[in-house]
């Protein structure tokens, strides 16, 4: 019971951070990109979203078992 717990929990934090990191990239775009550490960071959000993506989908599939 308690593993399952953890890991519905671990879950729901990925999906929040998710949407953080999202919420964060566009309001980094919305900003302006001028220079070229901000293109550079622009990318890194990109690379974070995806790869929260990836882990929020894989323990989705874990927890709801799909």
């Amino acid at each position: 019971m308690g593993n399952r717990f953890m890991k519905i929990f671990h879950f729901a934090v990925m999906a929040i951070a998710l949407v953080a990191i999202v919420v964060f990239m566009v309001l980094h775009v919305k900003a302006g990109l001028e220079t070229q550490m901000s293109k550079v960071y622009a990318a890194l959000y990109v690379l974070l979203a995806v790869w929260a993506g990836i882990r929020t989908y894989s323990l989705g599939k874990d927890v709801f078992g799909k």
